[in-house]
């Protein structure tokens, strides 16, 4: 009985080691797709002309964010800068593409954490009761957390 108990730990943490080298290589994948969009121009950033027109609005509309920007808080675009707005978010979340792989960057990122987590866990809490009461409380933390994610990514950029 002890050594098939100890054979299962032992799959155990190989199948985690795996499982970290795995959602590790899809976040490196996935956050090079999310850099690569949100902060190279690629037409889902605003242009400073564009950031211009969206200060102007608001400062048209509220006293306090003309102050913001008189104290230095908000500053304009520099003339070749390309800002990240809102309205460039939605149009890139429109498409059902960047919608995936937005999703596939938050579920990679929650599974390598999670697996993370339950490593350092094992390694810290002894008491296996401490243990499944941890990782219980994490599983529902990341659950909460992955579907409200999915969520706001799902509904974001529906015209």
């Amino acid at each position: 009985m002890g050594t098939r108990k100890q054979s299962f730990s032992v799959r155990a943490r190989a199948a985690g080691w795996l499982w970290q080298r795995l959602t590790g290589v899809g976040l490196v994948l996935f956050l090079a797709l999310h850099f690569w969009v949100q902060h190279m121009p690629t037409g889902f950033l605003a242009t400073a002309e564009e950031y211009a027109v969206i200060m102007s609005e608001f400062a048209a509309a509220d006293q306090r964010y003309v102050e913001a920007i008189a104290e230095g808080k908000i500053r304009d675009a520099l003339p070749a800068e390309h800002v990240i707005t809102y309205d460039k978010v939605s149009q890139r979340l429109a498409n059902p593409l960047w919608k995936g792989i937005d999703v596939m960057l938050l579920v990679f990122a929650a599974l390598h954490g999670m697996n993370g987590l339950y490593n350092v866990m094992g390694d810290y809490l002894r008491s296996s009761g401490a243990r499944k009461a941890a990782f219980g409380g994490a599983v529902l933390l990341f659950l909460a957390v992955t579907v409200q994610g999915v969520v706001s990514i799902m509904s974001a950029g529906v015209r």
